[in-house]
C-alpha cells in the first residue's frame, strides 16, 4: 500500500550523500534537516533516514517516542524482529494510543512486537514521555526534535490521501556512539521494567533514579558529547534540564547563540541569555507562532515587550518563581515561516562549536515533569551544520526571499529526485521507481532470480504479470512484498550499468 512521502526540496549534496542499503555515514555525528538548508547541513527524509538507522539493526533496537503513527517505521520495525531476529522494545506516551496511532500499534501486536506506554508503571501517565530516540545494536543513535508522524515529518494530508502542507520543521542526528548507547540503555530498562504484561515495574519521570548531565565520547573520532535526561525534582533546580541550558548559555556557548524552540517558557534561562548579549554575544531566535506571543513565552523579554495575563498581572516562572524580565537590549527574535498547519518543533540551541539538542523543550514541564533527553555535541563542524540550517530558516522568517536566503542566489534547489512514496514499508523516489518497473518489465525471469536475489516464486510472478505500469501493481504481485522490493531497489546501479 501506498503512503505519501514528503515532495522535498533536497540539495545536491543531500542526494550526494543518498542511502542504498546500509547508511554511508561520513562520520560519527551527521545531523538531517526536513526544511531548506545552505551548506553543509543536509536535507533529507527523516522517515528514510529513521529506517536506515533501523535496518542496521541485527541484534536489538530500542525506540521511545512520544508519537509514532509512520507505516514505513512499523514495518522496519517488524522486518527487523521477525526476518532478523532482533530483540525490538518500544516505549511511547499513553496520550498517543488512540484512534490515530491505532493502525501503527495494531500492527505491532500482530507482528508481536512488545511495546508500552507510560502508564506500565501502574499510573495513569507521567508528565509526558517524550523522548524521541532510536538505537540500534547499541552502537547507532538517531535522536533530535521529531516525533515519526505523517504531520512530524511530511506533512497533513487531505480526504483524499494528498498532501496539503510541508510537515512540520524538525531534525535528528545520527550518532556513532556506544558510550550514549549505553547511557540511553539505562533509561529504556528503567522505563521497560519487564515489559508489557508483568509486573508494574516500570519507572517514569520522577520514580526514576535522578540522571544529570554525563560526558561520553563517539566510537570513532572521540567527539565529546554530554547527555542529560530529565525529570528532576523542581524542590532542587541544581542539575536539572533547565540548569544544563544555563550552563551551556552561560559557559560554553561561543561565538553567537541561536535560539531554534518550539516554545521557550524558562525566565531563568531567558535571564542567563540576555548577560551574556549585554556582554556582547549576537543572540538570535525563532519561535513557533503557537507560542510566540503567549504572555509566558520568553520570546517577548527578549524582544523587549511585555504582555499582560488576562488578570493584568505579569508572568511569574511558575516553577522556579521568578519575576518576568523585559530585555533592555531587545534582539531580533521571528516567528517561523511554515506552511498551514505546521510547527516550528525545534528544540536546540546552536554556537560557533557546540549543539545544544534533544526532545527538551525550554520549559519547566521538560525539566521537572516529562521523561526528555538533552544532548551537547562539541563539534564545530555539527554547529555549521545547524547554523546552514537556522540561518535560511531565519532569513525567510524576515519575509526574505529565496535568492536571498538560499546560498549562491539559487532561487530553489532541484527537485532532482522527490520521494514518490513508500510500498510495503520501503521508501522510493521518482528516478527509483521509474528504475524498478524498468527491471520489473524488462529482466527475464533467470536475472530476477539470481541476480536480483528474488524469491522464485516472486521472480516468477513477475515475469507473468506482463506490463507492470505502477509501484501498486508491482506491489500486488504475490510474494513481492518488503524482501523484494528492498532487492530490486538495491539492484538499480548493477541494472542501470548494463
Amino acid at each position: 500500500m501506498k503512503t505519501f512521502g514528503k515532495n522535498a526540496l533536497f540539495a545536491s549534496v543531500a542526494i550526494a550523500i543518498g542511502f542504498i542499503g546500509q547508511p554511508a555515514l561520513a562520520d560519527d555525528i551527521q545531523p538531517y534537516f526536513n526544511a531548506r538548508v545552505n551548506a553543509p547541513a543536509i536535507q533529507a527524509d527523516l522517515e528514510q533516514k529513521a529506517i536506515e538507522i533501523i535496518d542496521m539493526a541485527n541484534e536489538t533496537l530500542d525506540m521511545a517516542f512520544y508519537d509514532v503513527d509512520l507505516e514505513g517505521i512499523r514495518d522496519a520495525m517488524i522486518r527487523a524482529q521477525n526476518e532478523r531476529g532482533v530483540i525490538v522494545r518500544f516505549v511511547t506516551d499513553n496520550d498517543n494510543t488512540g484512534e490515530e496511532n491505532a493502525a501503527f500499534l495494531e500492527g505491532l501486536d500482530a507482528a508481536g512486537i512488545p511495546w508500552i506506554d507510560d502508564t506500565a508503571d501502574g499510573s495513569a501517565g507521567s508528565g509526558l514521555q517524550h523522548n524521541k530516540w532510536i538505537v540500534a545494536d547499541g552502537r547507532h543513535v538517531f535522536m533530535g526534535s521529531t516525533n515519526l508522524t505523517q504531520s512530524g515529518v511530511h506533512g497533513d494530508l487531505n480526504a483524499e490521501g494528498e498532501l496539503i502542507s510541508d510537515g512540520n520543521d524538525n531534525h535528528m542526528v545520527y550518532i556513532d556512539s556506544v558510550q550514549l548507547s549505553d547511557e540511553i540503555r539505562t533509561q529504556m530498562d528503567y522505563m521497560w521494567g519487564d515489559g508489557p504484561g508483568g509486573n508494574s515495574d516500570s519507572m517514569f519521570g520522577l520514580s526514576k533514579p535522578d540522571h544529570q548531565r554525563t560526558t561520553v565520547y563517539t566510537t570513532n573520532d572521540n567527539i565529546r558529547i554530554d547527555v542529560h535526561f530529565t525529570p528532576q525534582s523542581k524542590s532542587t533546580f541544581a542539575g536539572s534540564g533547565l540548569d544544563t541550558i544555563i550552563k551551556w548559555v552561560s559557559d560554553d556557548a561561543d561565538g553567537r547563540i541561536d535560539v531554534a524552540q518550539f516554545v521557550i517558557s524558562s525566565q531563568d534561562v531567558a535571564d542567563a541569555m540576555e548577560l551574556r548579549h549585554d556582554a556582547g554575544m549576537p543572540v538570535r531566535g525563532i519561535g513557533d507562532s503557537s507560542f510566540f506571543f503567549r504572555d509566558y513565552s520568553e520570546f517577548n523579554d527578549m524582544r523587549g515587550v511585555e504582555i499582560a495575563k488576562d488578570d493584568g498581572t505579569f508572568e511569574i516562572d511558575s516553577f522556579t518563581g521568578t519575576p518576568n524580565n523585559v530585555w533592555e537590549n531587545p534582539v531580533d527574535v521571528r516567528v517561523a515561516s511554515v506552511m498551514g498547519g505546521d510547527k516550528w518543533h525545534h528544540k536546540y540551541y546552536a554556537a560557533d562549536s557546540s549543539v545544544l539538542t534533544g526532545s527538551h523543550n525550554t520549559s519547566g514541564a521538560a525539566s521537572f515533569t516529562n521523561d526528555e533527553a538533552i544532548i551537547i555535541i562539541y563539534d564545530q563542524e555539527t554547529a555549521s551544520e545547524f547554523e546552514g540550517h537556522f540561518s535560511v530558516a531565519y532569513c525567510f522568517a524576515g519575509g526574505g526571499a529565496e535568492e536571498d536566503c538560499l546560498d549562491s542566489g539559487v532561487v530553489a534547489p532541484p527537485e532532482t529526485d522527490p520521494v514518490a512514496g513508500t510500498w510495503e514499508g520501503v521508501v522510493f523516489t521518482e528516478s527509483e521507481v521509474s528504475a524498478v518497473l524498468d527491471i520489473a518489465n524488462n529482466a527475464n525471469t533467470k536475472t530476477l532470480d539470481n541476480d536480483v536475489g528474488l524469491d522464485s516464486r516472486a521472480a516468477r510472478n513477475i515475469s507473468k504479470a506482463g506490463t507492470i505500469t505502477t509501484m501498486d501493481e508491482l506491489a500486488d504481485v504475490a510474494y513481492v512484498g518488503t524482501s523484494a522490493l528492498n532487492k530490486l531497489k538495491d539492484y538499480i546501479p548493477v541494472w542501470q550499468a548494463k
